[in-house]
């Protein structure tokens, strides 16, 4: 079944990690260990395989002894799951859409949350989203040629994505290596400035290739442009 055809439940568990955003689209690998996140993934999984990831909100005071999870998260199906023999379990979860949590509903034995899903908007002209795709791929291309350790799978497998939304939030995933910005971006409901503040985060990175180069000794400015 197609995600896009998956109704999302008005309440869902929810699991909250440290430095962990997950993003629709996106195959997340897990490993299940702790007793009430076993108790939850078998309650799960014999009914419609979803639950929510949350990131831990480090901002709030007490946050890791009480797990205050950010508000805006994505919930995610249960793609794939291998249970271990000492009872731990392997699994693939697939993002399905972004969500808000309205209110917790219950802590024990695993925490559960009422939720409801945000729509994205388009936050500018039609024109400004159908570049979207255009835009990274050539960003990801000056990055490789100036030495980035880009594999050229992932610009293939970004290329192949044609939905502008979609192949942006996997871009943010797959490269953004701050979980900080992930989980602003994750908040961003307008998709053009979703792109733009994404977009600034890859000039940086490549203003910092050019650096690494420079110092290097292997770089001519007039060389590459950053266009």
């Amino acid at each position: 079944m197609d995600i896009q055809e998956i109704e999302i439940p008005r309440e869902v568990p929810i699991m909250t990690l440290g430095n962990t955003v997950l993003f629709p689209q996106a195959m997340m690998p897990l490993y299940i260990f702790e007793p009430r996140y076993r108790e939850m993934l078998s309650k799960v999984l014999a009914e419609d395989r979803i639950f929510a990831i949350a990131a831990l909100d480090e901002a709030e005071e007490y946050a890791e002894v009480l797990e205050t999870p950010h508000k805006v998260a994505s919930v995610g199906l249960v793609r794939a799951c291998k249970q271990n023999p000492d009872g731990t379990s392997n699994l693939i979860l697939q993002g399905l859409a972004r969500i808000e949590m309205d209110e917790i509903v219950s802590e024990e034995p695993y925490r559960t949350a009422r939720i409801h899903q945000l729509i994205s908007e388009p936050g500018g002209s039609k024109q400004a989203v159908d570049s979207i795709h255009t835009g990274i791929l050539n960003l990801l291309k000056i990055q490789r040629r100036l030495g980035a350790d880009l594999p050229i799978e992932v610009i293939r497998f970004l290329d192949n994505i044609k939905d502008p939304e979609n192949m942006l939030d996997l871009a943010i995933y797959t490269l953004c290596t701050s979980s900080k910005l992930k989980q602003t971006l994750l908040e961003t409901r307008g998709i053009v400035p979703r792109y733009d503040r994404f977009r600034q985060f890859l000039f940086a990175e490549i203003e910092q290739l050019k650096l690494d180069q420079k110092l290097k000794g292997g770089l001519d400015p007039d060389d590459i442009g950053s266009n």
